[in-house]
């Protein structure tokens, strides 16, 4: 269910099986430096969110996908992403992303959020992907420039993050951009 590939990438729904390597990868500091979870007090923060995420599919019916990111080539965790889908009227989602620093600035990235995109306009037939990021987060600006996310706007003071409060970008892609570009 979900399954997503890209040309290097496996994206696979996160399990329990995952939960070392993701929070591993959420207690780096550069991981953690534009991300409002912040680095986790302890593992168990992490289990919780696996465990309520799972959970999601039987409750819920599967409104929030969270994928744990792999190479192709050697099976090695890189990162996460995810998608939150709104209430079924809007037709709606919402992406996140992270990839450990040593996996920076290779396109993994870009490869694992266009499998997204790709999955929600054609598979779930979303109309909408949003994407929010801090103003200071200049690679994630960047990369969802690059998939053709279009900046809406800005939102002051929205991301509370190490006890500051910082601006956040709005973009978004409707699904005649991504079908136009795609």
């Amino acid at each position: 269910m979900a399954k997503l590939n890209a040309a290097r990438l496996r994206l696979q729904l996160v399990t329990l099986n995952d939960l070392d390597a993701i929070y591993k990868m959420q207690c780096n500091e550069q991981v953690a430096k534009y991300n409002t979870i912040g680095i986790p007090d302890d593992i168990e923060f992490t289990k919780t969110l696996i465990v309520n995420a799972i959970s999601d599919v039987a409750t819920y019916g599967k409104t929030n996908f969270w994928w744990a990111i792999f190479l192709k080539e050697n099976n090695q965790f890189i990162g996460e992403a995810g998608l939150n889908l709104s209430i079924t009227k809007y037709k709606s989602g919402e992406i996140f992303y992270s990839l450990i620093p040593q996996y920076w600035e290779n396109g993994y990235a870009t490869e694992a959020v266009e499998a997204i995109l790709a999955y929600a306009f054609v598979d779930l037939s979303l109309h909408r992907i949003s994407a929010g990021v801090a103003t200071e987060n200049v690679r994630s600006i960047k990369l969802l420039e690059k998939v053709g996310m279009r900046r809406e706007g800005k939102l002051r003071k929205i991301l509370p993050i190490r006890g500051e409060w910082w601006d956040n970008y709005q973009y978004a892609m409707l699904e005649e951009d991504f079908f136009e570009t795609g």
